[in-house]
């Protein structure tokens, strides 16, 4: 019997929340703008004609690290094939067509001798 060898590498992740370097900044200017920034975004205040305009940006490549904790497991597993079971005996009723089916091919091939012999037999007496 053979022996099948098996290798499986099996990785795992998770889900996970990750937190944020807070920041919170403010700022009191005499000045009608103002500009606040942290490394995630930026921010843009104007007084003009009694309205205040305001913006709020992202840097294009602001970026969190996020460290993904994984383990790998690996699992060998050895397959044996199990053997093939054995056959079951034939029924009576089985055996005896399998017999019959026999004795009608034997009587097919003894007649078919005996129809060619005389075919023979005939021509070479006749020529």
């Amino acid at each position: 019997m053979e022996t099948k060898v098996l290798d499986s590498i099996i990785l795992h992740d998770t889900t996970f929340q990750e937190k944020l370097v807070p920041y919170k900044d403010s700022v009191s200017t005499p000045d009608t703008t103002s500009f606040l920034y942290n490394p995630y975004a930026y921010s843009y205040a104007k007084w003009s004609n009694g309205l205040l305009q305001h913006s709020l940006g992202i840097y294009p490549f602001a970026t969190v690290m996020v460290k993904v904790p994984y383990f790998i497991e690996k699992i060998r597993r050895i397959e044996v094939p199990k053997p093939y079971p054995v056959e079951k005996k034939l029924t009576r009723w089985q055996s005896c067509k399998l017999k019959a089916g026999g004795y009608a091919i034997f009587s097919i091939i003894a007649l078919l001798i005996v129809v060619f012999g005389k075919m023979i037999y005939k021509l070479k007496k006749g020529g």
